[in-house]
């Protein structure tokens, strides 16, 4: 992630609502280990409200993200649009929750980075199917489902063949019918 980017600089602000807009690509996502996402292009827009002693940031989120299919694997985008707040205030760092960020005396700036990915990878479905959503829109690939089905057969018909537990099991089973 290009961090530089991501830092909101509060300190020397006057108290009041702020605005910034934030623009989320692919390369946001390259960095970090394990993603998901392949591809995006989301616009973050955040209102920071800067009071005496806390700052409110609201963003919202919205734009489409590239994910894979769950049944099939192919490729397809996925409408995010998302609404978080964040509260920071200065203390001791140790108090942060997961709504509130704790930071330092005399810390004027921030890197929201990691919160905007979290943002956007919790806005994502547990099930990515997208054909579920919009049959007309999005087809599963055909060829990719038939040659994972096949392999399970194999597979199902080689473990219950092949191993001993299963024998057993089905015979606990059929002495009870």
């Amino acid at each position: 992630m290009g961090k530089s980017q991501y830092i909101l600089k509060f300190g020397g602000l006057p108290t009041g609502v702020h605005e910034y807009t934030f623009e989320i690509t692919g390369t946001f996502f390259n960095g970090t280990e394990y993603s998901e996402i392949s591809r995006a292009g989301i616009v973050v827009n955040a209102r920071l409200t800067k009071q005496n002693n806390l700052m409110q940031i609201h963003f919202e989120l919205q734009g489409t993200v590239g994910i894979e299919c769950d049944r099939c694997l192919k490729d397809f985008d996925f409408p995010i649009h998302a609404n978080e707040d964040l509260v920071i205030r200065h203390g001791k760092p140790s108090e942060s929750t997961d709504e509130i960020l704790v930071v330092p005396e005399g810390q004027d700036e921030v890197d929201i980075s990691h919160y905007l990915y979290e943002y956007i990878t919790l806005a994502l479905p547990a099930r990515r199917v997208p054909c579920e959503l919009d049959e007309e829109r999005f087809e599963c690939d055909e060829d990719t489902l038939k040659r994972l089905e096949d392999l399970s057969h194999e597979g199902a018909q080689d473990n219950n063949e092949n191993n001993p537990m299963w024998e057993q099991l089905s015979k606990i089973k059929y002495n009870k019918n």
